[in-house]
């Protein structure tokens, strides 16, 4: 990492250290840290606070004492840094007690990563959407647990053998063993020239018995429902989530548990709600009423109407890194978007993380969006790795979905092969970057001199 930046970034956690000290009065010196394991879900790390200050006082110092000889860096470039994050997040995420997020976030050229609190515990989470969603699946889970379900799941079971319920196996999906530490997202796709394909064959697909018997007395229905009063996704791949759910709908089932979500005090919006683009609202009611098998029917059918490759559209639905929903979405807006799906499909099922599968259903949402609003689609293009589309007056549109980018070296390397490739192509007459993201002043001047256009989604504050 180049020094300077390895500065800065110590200079910005060395700030979130002391405000974390004074906000809990010297608790003991650990901290909780989230990586991610196989299963996508944060995982807490412990490590010493006390050591971590004593080393950056030590560096610190030195920072105006270096010359210019000593700290090379690349000129005409903006460096990856701290920035606002209720420049990009809504009020609500900051206006918690107990959980927040906290209003310094880390940018690396593309995307933010969020640091979130939960009483004594800290979650670092990279990208808009997931950093709201898992703060909403903290608040749920807070919520959650206050629901006495003891003697209800009794009753409740009781009461559900009695009656007849249809159903069918669930689908369930494990992500892949081990996730190889490589970037995500708009890091991975659009942050590399070459290089960014690699995924090991896999089919993960299984079915559950207990998934089966859940559906028979009725805690699937309840359990969806309860995910959308509570604004979270029921295919989540957060396991305390899906603990909590399973426990309190278990108890709804059959009438063993009557409450209303609605009078609970659940803080800010639901997470799954707060999506740049949105998801129209017919979907969004299938998904919340429908089983993951119809989801499943509904999502085949509609792609091989579309032309796709019944091979892809399998490896798709079995992949361990879409969920129904973001399956349902992402089918939704290929539809929509009119195109021929199989490129798109090819290159989405070679995702290998969580963020991989939500840049993709970014991707065939702005598609969507850029259809409906400027133009239909013509055809889908792989450009150095990028899937862009280009439409019938000769645009070429690049769906690029990411938090903040920056004029970095890799950014300015793609507005030149852009330009280049506009220059070469006699099929393409212009370029246009499509995003859900912010771009900074100096990346959009940059642009504009590489005569690139540029729509962003994400509203101006």
């Amino acid at each position: 990492m180049d020094f300077t930046i390895a500065l800065r970034y110590a200079g910005h956690v060395f700030f979130l250290r002391l405000h974390s000290l004074a906000f809990y009065y010297f608790p003991l010196f650990v901290r909780a840290e989230a990586e991610v394991d196989w299963k996508g879900i944060p995982t807490k790390r412990l490590s010493v606070r006390l050591l971590e200050m004593v080393i950056l006082l030590l560096v610190c110092p030195f920072r105006s004492a270096l010359s210019e000889e000593a700290v090379p860096s690349k000129p005409g470039y903006e460096i990856p840094g701290p920035v606002n994050a209720e420049d990009f997040l809504p009020k609500s995420a900051f206006a918690g007690r107990k959980q927040f997020i906290e209003r310094s976030a880390w940018n690396n050229g593309l995307q933010n990563t969020y640091r979130i609190r939960a009483g004594n515990e800290e979650y670092e989470v990279t990208g808009r959407e997931a950093a709201l969603q898992f703060l909403q699946e903290l608040r749920a889970i807070s919520q959650l647990r206050q629901i006495s379900t003891g003697k209800a799941i009794t009753r409740g079971l009781g009461q559900s053998a009695k009656a007849t319920y249809q159903t069918g196996k669930e689908i369930v999906r494990d992500p892949v063993a081990a996730a190889k530490k490589i970037p995500e997202g708009a890091s991975r796709f659009f942050g590399k020239i070459k290089n960014v394909f690699s995924q090991d064959d896999e089919d993960t697909e299984k079915t559950s018995m207990s998934d089966t018997i859940k559906g028979v007395l009725g805690v699937a229905e309840a359990k969806r429902k309860l995910a959308a009063q509570f604004g979270v996704d029921v295919y989540s791949r957060n396991q305390e989530l899906q603990k909590e759910l399973d426990r309190v709908a278990s108890a709804m089932a059959g009438g063993g548990l009557a409450f209303s979500i609605g009078t609970m005090p659940i803080g800010g919006a639901a997470g799954i709600g707060l999506t740049v683009i949105g998801v129209e609202q017919t979907v969004d009611s299938m998904i919340k009423q429908s089983s993951a098998d119809d989801l499943r029917k509904w999502n085949e059918e509609t792609l091989a109407k579309l032309g796709a490759r019944s091979d892809l559209v399998i490896q798709f639905l079995n992949h361990p890194w879409y969920s129904p929903r973001q399956e349902t979405i992402i089918t939704a807006s290929l539809k929509k978007a009119q195109v021929d799906p199989n490129l798109f499909l090819e290159t989405a099922n070679k995702a290998l993380t969580d963020q991989d599968g939500r840049y993709f259903q970014h991707v065939a949402q702005l598609l969507a969006v850029y259809s409906e609003k400027v133009g239909p689609l013509e055809t889908l293009r792989l450009e150095d790795g990028v899937l862009c589309a280009l439409d019938k007056n000769g645009v070429l549109v690049v769906p690029v979905s990411f938090d903040y980018a920056i004029w970095t070296e890799t950014i300015a390397q793609r507005a030149d092969a852009l330009a280049g490739l506009v220059s070469s192509d006699q099929n393409i007459k212009r370029a246009e970057i499509w995003t859900d993201g912010k771009l900074s002043d100096r990346t959009k001047a940059e642009l504009g001199q590489r005569s690139i256009g540029y729509q962003s989604l994400l509203p101006s504050r």
